[in-house]
């Protein structure tokens, strides 16, 4: 091949000249070589964040969800207490940051989105799909959770004038089993001191030798000889085996439920009794999820900009409600029991594996590794922020907040044992049982209970949409930057948000219906579980094994004005983390088990339904990689199309988020040559430019 370029001057005639038998000449005329188009004028220029501090609170707010406050205590309480905290911290140092690095770095490099940014890498960009995918099934029934949280924290703030609606058993929703926290509290102290717990008369405790009680002796006037006869025939229908007859006679509630728990479950979901009774969506629950998504609107209604001011709330205000909760917490009876409880080691436990493999997935599923909202988030940032100080800040502030919540949460949790005199095992609960069934006991007992009550919800609520708006801004994000010529223009952006916030509610309807619950349950088993592990995996695979860890390492190395990464990121990146989450995903696979709520076993296809939806997830990784192979009209080999497809695209860059729509088509010449050839056995090209950028020369090698 030879070529004709004039060294000096403006803008020169370049004559390519290929020296194959497919001889052929192309020359292009002074004014292709004009510089870079401006961008139009109706195209949105990508927004930054309006300072450091916005984008380290939308981090906390992303991160710090609602599995801090009601799954990291219970996960401490399962797995040894204080002794939990040592995998806990080593996985957050050696799993963790090294991911959250990682994710920060990419998407502030190329200040692109999740899909977007594998440019770096095109024929992985289904990657980037399935973490959309991933967002977009989370974001789903995770606000059908602030939805349920909303609900509570309206009845909670109309309450002031009166009481709670789940504080007596008087009212519609109670099918008989209603039995209220003291009435527990006392049958089971009657029960230790081996008496007969009666309902029906009184409720007195029936012991023998006159050592009988009453709960309430102003609600009676029994005698000492009145309740030893009556203990006396407790004792005989005991004795004689007739167990209904004695239940009849003592008044027992058969399987009582607390207030609270009928409460949500029967007037709040109004539960069915499986999938085969859906039922239609209860238009209170419509209302409140319809209420959830417009919040999440207006937070994100100017991008980054409102988004970044809304972060301030909701990152800042559930640490003064955990505060408060944690002060009043240590003035109730029993809280001394429940931290010691929470923070004395048992240190036997280390040894078991699963203890490990649950810190492992806490802090894995806690920071959102594999969301794509990392990456998405990071990419409005400057250029040169310092990635590792907000990694770090992120990361521990994140696992500070778990130990936090856990403080507060087994203060009430000690309170609540000795109220209902168990051990703090038989009363501990996780997920939405915590939330909307033992707080929601606990505040009854508690002076201004509507108070303690809108508080907690209030910081559920911030808690939840923190996550929700970098999850939908993801979404967003990931959208207008892979079709940015379409999307990012006028208020077009804005069409999105309100296109991803419609699609989302419509899809949510079926969570509102009478077995929602089970809708919600099969979703949060398998979309955001197994699947997102694989999505992790091969994101830390294809960067430092594709793209390159060296290479990586040297972007990094840019962003830091030329100053050196440690190499044992590297190493880390390559080898240590991707082995930790094969060991978790196996660990995830062998304990998997049929999937239940309560006391309901989900049927064997509601299983292969939702093994299916987590196949799904994450097919695009394989199939967009089909496409694009399929996509490339050539002879050449598949392998040497996979090899051209896993180098970096030639927009791929520094900061190409930040350059206007069809940039390289008006800018780059050599470019739209290159785009019009057959592609080559080597995919090799070389660059030169004359001294003022006006010329570039492109050499391709055909079989």
């Amino acid at each position: 091949m030879s070529t004709d370029v004039e060294k000096e001057g403006g803008p020169q005639d370049v004559t390519f000249f290929q020296s194959d038998a497919n001889l052929k000449c192309t020359r292009f005329e002074p004014d292709t070589f004009a510089e870079p188009k401006e961008p139009q004028k109706e195209e949105v220029a990508r927004q930054s964040w309006g300072g450091k501090a916005e984008f380290l609170f939308s981090c906390l707010s992303y991160a710090v969800g609602l599995g801090n406050v009601w799954r990291f205590p219970y996960l401490c309480y399962k797995n040894g207490g204080g002794a939990f905290l040592i995998p806990f911290a080593s996985m957050l140092l050696f799993v963790g940051i090294p991911l959250m690095y990682m994710e920060t770095c990419f998407g502030q490099y190329s200040a692109t989105g999740p899909i977007t940014v594998w440019k770096a890498s095109p024929l992985f960009t289904g990657i980037g799909w399935s973490m959309i995918l991933v967002t977009f099934f989370g974001s789903i029934y995770y606000n059908m959770l602030l939805a349920w949280t909303l609900m509570y924290f309206w009845k909670s703030i109309t309450s002031f004038s009166g009481s709670l609606p789940w504080t007596t058993c008087s009212a519609d929703w109670n099918p008989g089993n209603c039995m209220l926290i003291r009435t527990m509290s006392d049958r089971n102290r009657c029960w230790r001191q081996g008496g007969f717990f009666a309902i029906a008369h009184n409720h007195s405790c029936l012991l023998p030798d006159g050592a009988s009680w009453l709960v309430d002796e102003s609600t009676g006037n029994a005698t000492a000889p009145l309740l030893d006869e009556l203990y006396s025939t407790a004792a005989g229908l005991n004795s004689s085996g007739n167990v209904s007859q004695l239940a009849r006679f003592l008044g027992t509630v058969d399987k009582p439920r607390s207030p609270s728990d009928l409460y949500f479950h029967n007037f709040v979901l109004s539960i069915s009794n499986g999938f085969h009774d859906l039922g239609f969506p209860k238009w209170e629950l419509v209302l409140c999820l319809f209420a959830a998504w417009v919040v999440v609107i207006l937070c994100l209604i100017r991008g980054v900009k409102s988004a970044g001011k809304a972060v301030y709330f909701t990152s800042l205000f559930p640490y003064l409600v955990l505060t408060i909760l944690l002060i009043r917490g240590l003035t109730l009876e029993g809280s001394m029991k429940g931290l010691e409880y929470f923070f004395v080691p048992k240190w036997d436990r280390l040894a078991d594996p699963n203890v490990w493999g649950d810190a492992a997935i806490q802090v894995f599923f806690s920071l959102s590794s594999g969301w794509g909202g990392i990456i998405a988030l990071s990419s409005y940032n400057q250029f040169h922020n310092n990635a590792l100080l907000d990694a770090l800040i992120v990361s521990f502030g994140d696992g500070a907040t778990s130990v936090y919540s856990g403080m507060t949460v087994f203060c009430v949790l000690g309170y609540m044992s000795h109220v209902m005199s168990l051990p703090i095992n038989a009363v501990a609960k996780d997920g939405a049982g915590l939330a909307f069934i033992l707080y929601p006991d606990i505040v009854t007992s508690l002076p201004l209970s509507p108070f303690w009550a809108s508080l907690f919800f209030a910081m559920l609520l911030t808690l939840g949409f923190g996550t929700m708006i970098s999850n939908v801004n993801t979404l967003k994000t990931a959208l207008c930057d892979n079709w940015s010529s379409v999307f990012n223009r006028g208020q077009r952006p804005l069409g999105v948000l309100i296109g991803i916030c419609f699609v989302a509610f419509i899809l949510g309807l079926p969570c509102t219906t009478r077995g929602g619950m089970f809708v919600l349950q099969l979703l949060d088993n398998y979309c955001c579980t197994y699947s997102v592990l694989v999505v992790g995996f091969a994101e830390l695979m294809v960067i430092t094994w594709v793209y390159g860890a060296d290479r990586f390492l040297d972007n990094v190395a840019e962003m830091r004005h030329g100053r050196p990464v440690s190499r044992a990121w590297k190493y880390i990146w390559k080898y240590f983390s991707p082995l930790v989450i094969v060991a978790v995903a196996t660990f995830t696979y062998v304990s998997v088990k049929p999937s239940k709520y309560a006391n309901y076993t989900f049927p064997k296809a509601a299983d292969i339904l939702g093994a299916i939806i987590s196949v799904l997830v994450i097919t695009p990784i394989p199939g967009v990689a089909a496409y694009k192979i399929y996509q490339l009209k050539s002879p050449e080999p598949i392998m040497q199309k996979v090899r051209l497809l896993s180098q970096p695209d030639r927009e791929w860059g520094r900061e190409m988020g930040r350059k206007p729509a069809g940039y390289y088509a008006a800018s780059d010449p050599a470019a739209a040559y290159e785009s019009q050839q057959p592609l080559t056995a080597t995919g090799s090209y070389i660059n030169s430019s004359s001294t003022n950028g006006a010329a570039r020369v492109i050499v391709q090698n055909r079989i």
